[in-house]
Protein backbone atom coordinates (compact mmCIF):
# COMPACT_ATOMS: atom_id res chain seq x y z
CA UNK A 1 0.00 0.00 0.00
CA UNK A 2 1.39 3.48 -0.72
CA UNK A 3 2.48 5.93 1.77
CA UNK A 4 3.69 4.65 5.56
CA UNK A 5 3.41 1.16 6.56
CA UNK A 6 0.68 1.20 9.41
CA UNK A 7 1.37 -0.34 12.68
CA UNK A 8 -0.10 -3.89 13.27
CA UNK A 9 -1.42 -4.73 16.79
CA UNK A 10 -1.07 -8.10 17.34
CA UNK A 11 -3.91 -10.54 19.56
CA UNK A 12 -4.39 -14.16 20.26
CA UNK A 13 -7.23 -15.57 18.20
CA UNK A 14 -8.99 -15.16 21.70
CA UNK A 15 -8.24 -11.31 21.41
CA UNK A 16 -5.74 -11.44 24.41
CA UNK A 17 -3.02 -8.48 23.10
CA UNK A 18 0.48 -9.40 22.62
CA UNK A 19 2.09 -6.47 21.27
CA UNK A 20 2.90 -5.19 17.78
CA UNK A 21 3.71 -6.84 14.53
CA UNK A 22 6.57 -4.81 13.04
CA UNK A 23 6.70 -4.72 9.15
CA UNK A 24 9.88 -5.16 7.08
CA UNK A 25 9.47 -3.33 3.71
CA UNK A 26 6.08 -3.41 2.20
CA UNK A 27 2.90 -4.23 3.20
CA UNK A 28 0.33 -5.52 0.59
CA UNK A 29 -3.30 -4.41 1.00
CA UNK A 30 -5.87 -5.81 -1.39
CA UNK A 31 -9.39 -5.91 -1.30
CA UNK A 32 -12.38 -6.72 -3.51
CA UNK A 33 -15.93 -5.38 -3.70
CA UNK A 34 -17.89 -8.18 -1.50
CA UNK A 35 -14.80 -10.54 -2.22
CA UNK A 36 -10.99 -10.46 -1.36
CA UNK A 37 -9.09 -8.79 1.62
CA UNK A 38 -6.28 -9.60 2.59
CA UNK A 39 -3.02 -8.27 3.49
CA UNK A 40 0.86 -10.00 3.13
CA UNK A 41 4.03 -8.29 4.67
CA UNK A 42 7.31 -9.97 5.71
CA UNK A 43 8.43 -9.91 9.28
CA UNK A 44 11.32 -11.01 11.64
CA UNK A 45 8.94 -12.62 13.96
CA UNK A 46 6.79 -15.83 12.83
CA UNK A 47 3.03 -14.97 14.36
CA UNK A 48 1.11 -18.07 14.77
CA UNK A 49 -1.83 -19.05 12.71
CA UNK A 50 -5.16 -17.57 13.72
CA UNK A 51 -3.44 -14.21 15.13
CA UNK A 52 -5.27 -11.19 15.02
CA UNK A 53 -3.93 -7.91 13.04
CA UNK A 54 -5.67 -5.02 14.05
CA UNK A 55 -4.95 -1.92 12.01
CA UNK A 56 -5.53 1.85 11.13
CA UNK A 57 -6.40 2.23 7.59
CA UNK A 58 -6.24 6.03 7.00
CA UNK A 59 -9.36 6.53 9.82
CA UNK A 60 -10.84 3.13 9.39
CA UNK A 61 -9.50 0.44 12.00
CA UNK A 62 -9.06 -2.71 9.87
CA UNK A 63 -8.90 -6.36 11.51
CA UNK A 64 -7.09 -9.43 9.85
CA UNK A 65 -6.35 -12.98 10.43
CA UNK A 66 -3.43 -14.80 9.73
CA UNK A 67 -4.24 -17.52 7.47
CA UNK A 68 -0.57 -18.78 5.71
CA UNK A 69 3.13 -18.08 7.14
CA UNK A 70 6.48 -19.12 4.67
CA UNK A 71 8.84 -19.33 7.33
CA UNK A 72 12.59 -19.80 5.26
CA UNK A 73 15.54 -20.70 7.32
CA UNK A 74 17.95 -18.02 8.23
CA UNK A 75 15.06 -15.35 6.18
CA UNK A 76 12.48 -13.24 6.85
CA UNK A 77 8.65 -15.03 7.42
CA UNK A 78 5.80 -14.33 4.76
CA UNK A 79 2.94 -13.67 6.44
CA UNK A 80 -0.70 -13.72 3.93
CA UNK A 81 -4.05 -12.72 6.29
CA UNK A 82 -8.03 -12.42 5.20
CA UNK A 83 -10.23 -9.95 6.66
CA UNK A 84 -11.46 -11.22 9.90
CA UNK A 85 -15.00 -11.75 8.34
CA UNK A 86 -13.20 -15.44 7.48
CA UNK A 87 -14.19 -15.90 10.70
CA UNK A 88 -17.89 -16.71 9.65
CA UNK A 89 -16.52 -20.09 7.70
CA UNK A 90 -16.70 -21.47 10.77
CA UNK A 91 -20.05 -20.53 11.18
CA UNK A 92 -23.22 -22.98 10.55
CA UNK A 93 -26.39 -22.10 8.76
CA UNK A 94 -28.78 -25.30 8.70
CA UNK A 95 -31.18 -23.73 6.63
CA UNK A 96 -32.47 -19.96 6.24
CA UNK A 97 -35.31 -19.86 4.13
CA UNK A 98 -36.01 -15.86 3.16
CA UNK A 99 -39.19 -15.44 1.27
CA UNK A 100 -39.81 -11.92 0.31
CA UNK A 101 -37.35 -10.53 3.21
CA UNK A 102 -36.09 -6.89 3.11
CA UNK A 103 -32.19 -6.74 3.36
CA UNK A 104 -32.29 -6.15 6.96
CA UNK A 105 -34.16 -9.33 7.52
CA UNK A 106 -31.66 -11.65 5.26
CA UNK A 107 -28.69 -9.76 7.04
CA UNK A 108 -30.19 -10.54 10.32
CA UNK A 109 -30.66 -14.14 9.29
CA UNK A 110 -27.28 -14.87 8.49
CA UNK A 111 -25.77 -13.26 10.88
CA UNK A 112 -27.86 -14.85 13.37
CA UNK A 113 -25.39 -17.82 14.37
CA UNK A 114 -22.55 -15.29 14.22
CA UNK A 115 -21.29 -12.92 17.00
CA UNK A 116 -21.27 -10.01 13.65
CA UNK A 117 -24.06 -7.49 14.07
CA UNK A 118 -25.68 -5.18 11.60
CA UNK A 119 -23.71 -1.39 11.56
CA UNK A 120 -26.31 -0.24 9.10
CA UNK A 121 -28.71 -1.51 6.34
CA UNK A 122 -30.04 0.54 2.91
CA UNK A 123 -33.20 -0.13 1.98
CA UNK A 124 -32.95 -2.36 -0.99
CA UNK A 125 -36.49 -3.41 -1.34
CA UNK A 126 -37.45 -7.34 -0.92
CA UNK A 127 -36.26 -10.04 -2.47
CA UNK A 128 -35.88 -14.40 -1.99
CA UNK A 129 -33.20 -16.57 -1.24
CA UNK A 130 -32.59 -20.38 0.42
CA UNK A 131 -29.34 -20.60 2.19
CA UNK A 132 -29.45 -24.39 2.73
CA UNK A 133 -26.25 -26.14 4.73
CA UNK A 134 -23.81 -23.61 4.60
CA UNK A 135 -20.99 -21.41 6.29
CA UNK A 136 -22.45 -17.87 7.05
CA UNK A 137 -19.67 -16.20 4.95
CA UNK A 138 -21.35 -17.82 1.75
CA UNK A 139 -24.76 -16.69 3.49
CA UNK A 140 -23.37 -13.19 3.72
CA UNK A 141 -22.19 -12.38 0.10
CA UNK A 142 -25.81 -14.10 -0.95
CA UNK A 143 -27.27 -11.55 0.45
CA UNK A 144 -25.16 -8.89 -0.75
CA UNK A 145 -25.69 -10.68 -4.44
CA UNK A 146 -29.26 -10.93 -4.03
CA UNK A 147 -30.12 -7.66 -2.87
CA UNK A 148 -27.36 -6.01 -4.76
CA UNK A 149 -25.71 -4.66 -2.14
CA UNK A 150 -22.00 -4.51 -1.26
CA UNK A 151 -20.26 -5.66 2.18
CA UNK A 152 -18.07 -3.63 4.17
CA UNK A 153 -17.17 -4.62 7.75
CA UNK A 154 -17.08 -2.59 10.76
CA UNK A 155 -14.79 -3.06 13.32
CA UNK A 156 -14.92 -0.53 16.90
CA UNK A 157 -12.01 -0.28 18.92
CA UNK A 158 -12.28 0.99 22.70
CA UNK A 159 -9.05 0.70 25.14
CA UNK A 160 -6.60 -0.91 22.98
CA UNK A 161 -8.55 -3.73 21.44
CA UNK A 162 -11.58 -4.74 19.29
CA UNK A 163 -14.65 -3.88 21.30
CA UNK A 164 -17.41 -4.97 18.53
CA UNK A 165 -17.69 -6.41 15.00
CA UNK A 166 -20.38 -5.74 13.02
CA UNK A 167 -21.19 -5.52 9.33
CA UNK A 168 -22.54 -2.86 6.56
CA UNK A 169 -25.09 -3.29 3.85
CA UNK A 170 -25.32 -0.15 1.47
CA UNK A 171 -26.44 0.21 -1.77
CA UNK A 172 -23.34 1.87 -2.71
CA UNK A 173 -19.86 1.92 -1.31
CA UNK A 174 -17.96 5.35 -1.58
CA UNK A 175 -19.08 7.74 -4.28
CA UNK A 176 -19.04 7.15 -8.53
CA UNK A 177 -15.79 8.71 -9.98
CA UNK A 178 -17.01 7.71 -14.00
CA UNK A 179 -14.82 3.99 -13.75
CA UNK A 180 -14.94 0.73 -12.06
CA UNK A 181 -12.54 -1.84 -12.49
CA UNK A 182 -14.40 -4.93 -12.50
CA UNK A 183 -12.95 -8.77 -13.21
CA UNK A 184 -12.24 -9.08 -16.47
CA UNK A 185 -13.27 -6.02 -17.87
CA UNK A 186 -11.62 -2.85 -18.05
CA UNK A 187 -8.35 -4.33 -16.85
CA UNK A 188 -4.52 -4.72 -19.05
CA UNK A 189 -3.31 -7.36 -16.55
CA UNK A 190 -4.64 -9.25 -14.03
CA UNK A 191 -2.84 -12.29 -11.56
CA UNK A 192 -5.31 -14.87 -10.00
CA UNK A 193 -4.39 -17.18 -6.83
CA UNK A 194 -5.88 -19.69 -5.60
CA UNK A 195 -5.53 -20.83 -2.06
CA UNK A 196 -5.04 -23.64 -0.09
CA UNK A 197 -8.13 -24.83 1.39
CA UNK A 198 -8.64 -24.71 5.45
CA UNK A 199 -8.11 -27.71 7.48
CA UNK A 200 -11.20 -28.86 9.78
CA UNK A 201 -10.50 -31.58 12.37
CA UNK A 202 -14.54 -31.80 13.20
CA UNK A 203 -17.41 -32.76 10.38
CA UNK A 204 -20.79 -31.51 10.39
CA UNK A 205 -23.05 -35.13 8.88
CA UNK A 206 -26.35 -34.51 7.49
CA UNK A 207 -29.09 -36.59 5.16
CA UNK A 208 -29.70 -36.01 1.96
CA UNK A 209 -32.34 -33.13 3.13
CA UNK A 210 -34.03 -30.65 0.06
CA UNK A 211 -33.36 -31.29 -3.54
CA UNK A 212 -31.49 -27.48 -4.36
CA UNK A 213 -30.79 -26.16 -7.56
CA UNK A 214 -29.89 -22.34 -8.71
Amino acid sequence: MAGAVPKLFRFTRWDERIGTLPVVGSLVHTEELNGEDTIEFQCREVPAKGDRLLWLDGGTWREHVIVRTEEPMGGLCSVYAESSLCEMLDDFIEEAQLVNRTAQQALAAVLAPTRWIIAYCANLGTAGALIYHQNALWGLRRVAEVWQGEITPVIAVSGGRVSSRSVRLDAQRGSWKGMRFTYSKNMAACTKTVLEQEVYTALYGFGAGLPFTD
